[in-house]
């Protein structure tokens, strides 16, 4: 069986990456906004979805609003690169694609957001039919709050069965943005944590991720927004992986486990 690096990224551009530049376009129909990025890597919940190679991503929404409430539905896209525990190469996968959909608001400070996401990943050489496929699926819970000297945020993830057939999965993240006082920075913090059914499906222990940033918009600089971001695990090298659904154990691939060692991440967004 092949143990594989999980798939990756909702929240495009994930907790701690830059301040997302878009295009928007609105009427009475609704608003459509976009967006692009170049990073030096993808990080997805602390793991590299890209094998620490470069990124580019793009996404768009459209939304609509209903007095307080703000239907939504997007697009993500990504390349990808998963390492193949099987053999010394990688997984034919080299695209991601996100499609979202849910319901946001905001209440005086309080911000929230209930929605779907549905990871598909094209021509990966797991078929899609098949009960260790990459392409999975999972519902969040988001809520942010301004306390004006820095905003709070917190975030819930449920998959009734998360990539590669690894069970239910639980992720659990809480930060804060907090704007200093000099160059118009923001200072950005966030920890999480992820709990799957089977770890040796998914072939990763449950761990713990944090990251701490800075990032900036520069409208002098053809509009781009720099960050840059340091991400790192608790996942230790020879962690013991369970399959509770069969009894059945493993030992974390190294491989896999260089995806999650501690990196920087220096990102740009630009509008178009």
């Amino acid at each position: 069986m092949r143990r594989i690096l999980f798939a990756s990224a909702v929240g495009v551009f994930g907790l701690m990456a830059p301040t997302v530049a878009s295009a928007q376009f609105s009427g009475n129909w609704g608003a459509i906004s976009s967006s692009v990025a170049v990073a030096t890597d993808y990080t997805f919940r602390g793991v590299s979805q890209t094998t620490g190679n470069p990124a580019v991503q793009g996404s768009a929404e459209y939304t609509k609003e209903f007095g307080p409430v703000t239907p939504y539905a997007g697009l993500f896209a990504s390349n990808v690169s998963f390492p193949d525990t099987s053999s010394s190469g990688k997984l034919d996968a080299k695209i991601e694609l996100d499609l979202m959909f849910g319901l946001r608001g905001e209440f005086e400070k309080l911000k929230w957001d209930v929605g779907y996401i549905r990871y598909y990943y094209p021509n990966s050489d797991l078929p899609p039919a098949a009960s260790q496929s990459l392409d999975w699926s999972e519902g969040a819970v988001k809520l942010s709050y301004d306390f004006g000297f820095l905003t709070a945020l917190g975030s819930y993830y449920y998959s009734p069965n998360y990539s590669i057939a690894s069970g239910s999965g639980h992720y659990w993240n809480l930060g804060a943005d907090v704007p200093l006082p000099f160059y118009d920075i923001t200072l950005g913090a966030r920890l999480g944590h992820l709990r799957v059914k089977d770890n040796a499906n998914l072939g990763l222990p449950d761990y713990t991720d944090w990251s701490v940033g800075i990032n900036r918009d520069f409208p002098e600089l053809f509009g781009v927004n720099i960050a840059l971001t340091y991400t790192d695990t608790d996942i230790k090298k020879n962690a013991h992986l369970e399959n509770k659904s069969n009894n059945s154990t493993g030992t974390l691939n190294d491989r896999v486990h260089d995806t999650a060692e501690p990196r920087v991440i220096l990102a740009v967004t630009k509008k178009f």
